[in-house]
């Protein structure tokens, strides 16, 4: 798989692996911030937006600018290629975040235990972690602000795998409903095929 498109993919799972345990979150918050993401790929910095169920996340890169967006309200998230004009669409990713018995399921799959508190970004959060029933699956720690409404720091950790995402420099504001759309002009590109997928249409 060419190596950009492995890129975001990784962090679309970064993305989805913030998000898994939103369950009881009001999901109502409307922010901007910077973003660290730290992975066997690198450190990445960006941009993120994010207003209710809608999130944005902006990379700039050596190849140009990549940008995520994850659509909770439509259960896909849409890849952005902005120098090309084109997107890629994954759907399925994030209607977790958004089921009712997700905290359940949770169960089914992990141990959660509270940590207390600890203060993020200049916000105080509650700090949980999850220990799945499968220890290859590892572990899951987020730092979850109530104000927000969102996990601004999540480490996941694995025989396999590492991911650190954090949110830095909040700024509550108002944020312009046009950057969770694609825009104007840019044609859809179809996902490379990866093991276990069924094609999409």
């Amino acid at each position: 798989m060419d190596k950009k498109i492995e890129l975001r993919l990784v962090i679309v799972l970064g993305i989805f692996i913030s998000l898994i345990v939103f369950s009881g979150m009001a999901l109502a918050a409307e922010f901007s911030a910077d973003l660290v993401i730290d992975n066997p790929e690198g450190k990445f910095t960006g941009k993120v937006y994010v207003k209710g169920d809608k999130i944005r996340q902006e990379f700039l890169k050596e190849d140009g600018k990549q940008v995520m967006i994850l659509r909770l309200d439509k259960g896909v998230t849409w890849t952005l290629m902005p120098e090309d004009k084109m997107y890629m669409e994954i759907p399925g990713i994030g209607k977790e975040a958004t089921d009712p018995e997700i905290e359940e399921k949770i169960k089914d799959m992990a141990e959660k235990k509270s940590l207390g508190k600890e203060k993020v970004s200049g916000y105080v959060c509650e700090k949980y972690q999850y220990l799945y029933h499968d220890k290859s699956s590892g572990v899951l720690t987020q730092w979850l602000s109530k104000r927000l409404g969102y996990p601004i720091k999540t480490e996941y950790k694995a025989p396999a795998y590492y991911m650190l995402t954090e949110y830095k420099n909040i700024k509550e504001k108002r944020i312009p409903d046009s950057l969770f759309e694609i825009p104007s002009g840019f044609q859809k590109m179809q996902l490379p095929m990866m093991p276990g997928m069924s094609q999409q249409q």
